[in-house]
């Protein structure tokens, strides 16, 4: 049996009255077959749909495809690449730093410090890592800790040995005191591309001379078993035992020397403000660890000097002749007479 569609509107006749059911029916039917209008704007909107999303996905290709390459032509290459590398969040600075640890200039004391302050330190005296620690036990042995020479090793003196198998990948300051051909591996950009700032400790010459005589030689006794320290033979006859009682004085100035300067950007600072200016300094560049051991409990490797047993004080005029031997004939302190004062001088 056929039902009316309720959807379709009632049609009348010329009475003004509905029709009868089967003419209803027989007309929709009709309609439907003889009118296609409602059935192709169906059809013209699902078509016109599907063209919109297509034209809109190929539109968010194009702007996606031409925002990539303004990007490659527009910024450097070398920004793209050290932002792509392993170290994107890295808080390194630009370049590599060295500390020259020239002898008998503090730099025991100036690598524990910075190594206690500042991360990425690696240090002959003492690296960031574990230096926490390592100045907490200090701490606990009521006094300072007096540093042993020869082959006793420890976490404030390491093993160049060791320095070397872990590398120098992570560091952003290397504190060193071998002889200056050590510095070559990285000069002028040979290590991994990044160039390297050297800072060279500078102090009055006569008081650093007598500072290196007053080092006692590990293994090396003198008079009645005492370990060897040397004097300056102010009463000496010539200029030549004069200077050779000097020589015996030296200590690994070999750790400078001019050839770094066509290697490396040297810097200078003063050995009487290493522990304020110089450090003021690094702490705009390095960053700082996250807790610090206080005090800093100073590592000895002298005794201390009776200045009182120095002769030379008491005669100018071997002084004198003293300290122009010295500036004449060692690179490193004709290196700090002209980088004192200079603008290559560390001095804020």
């Amino acid at each position: 049996m056929l039902r009316r569609d309720p959807h379709l509107p009632k049609k009348e006749d010329d009475a003004g009255e509905s029709a009868p059911l089967s003419t209803s029916l027989t007309t929709a039917a009709a309609a439907s077959h003889s009118s296609p209008l409602p059935y192709r704007r169906r059809c013209q909107f699902l078509v016109n749909d599907a063209s919109f999303r297509h034209r809109h996905r190929f539109l968010l290709v194009f702007v996606l495809a031409a925002t990539i390459a303004l990007y490659f032509i527009l910024v450097p290459a070398d920004f793209i690449l050290s932002n792509t590398s392993n170290n994107v969040k890295s808080n390194h600075p630009p370049i590599l730093y060295g500390h020259v640890h020239m002898a008998k200039t503090g730099g025991t004391s100036l690598n524990g410090i910075i190594a206690n302050k500042f991360d990425h330190v690696c240090g002959h005296k003492g690296y960031s890592y574990d230096a926490y620690n390592d100045n907490e036990k200090a701490k606990a042995r009521n006094g300072a800790v007096v540093l042993s020479g020869g082959s006793v090793w420890s976490r404030s003196r390491v093993n160049p040995r060791i320095m070397s198998d872990i590398g120098y990948e992570n560091c952003d300051y290397i504190s060193n005191e071998l002889d200056w051909s050590f510095w070559k591996q990285f000069g002028n950009g040979k290590f991994h591309g990044v160039n390297m700032e050297l800072h060279v400790p500078c102090r009055d010459r006569i008081e650093h001379l007598m500072s290196m005589c007053n080092y006692e030689e590990h293994g090396k006794v003198g008079e009645k078993g005492l370990p060897t320290k040397h004097k300056i033979a102010c009463d000496a006859k010539t200029d030549e035992e004069l200077f050779n009682s000097v020589k015996k004085c030296f200590l690994y100035l070999n750790r400078y020397d001019h050839v770094m300067l066509e290697l490396f950007d040297v810097k200078c600072f003063s050995f009487h403000n290493q522990f304020t200016n110089y450090i003021d300094h690094m702490s705009t560049i390095l960053s700082h660890r996250r807790f610090e051991s206080t005090p800093y409990v100073k590592r000895e490797t002298n005794d201390v000097r009776n200045k009182e047993e120095e002769c030379i004080w008491y005669n100018p005029e071997v002084r004198e002749k003293v300290d122009k031997f010295l500036l004449d004939t060692i690179p490193y302190y004709q290196f700090c007479d002209s980088c004192m004062g200079s603008e290559n001088e560390i001095a804020t």
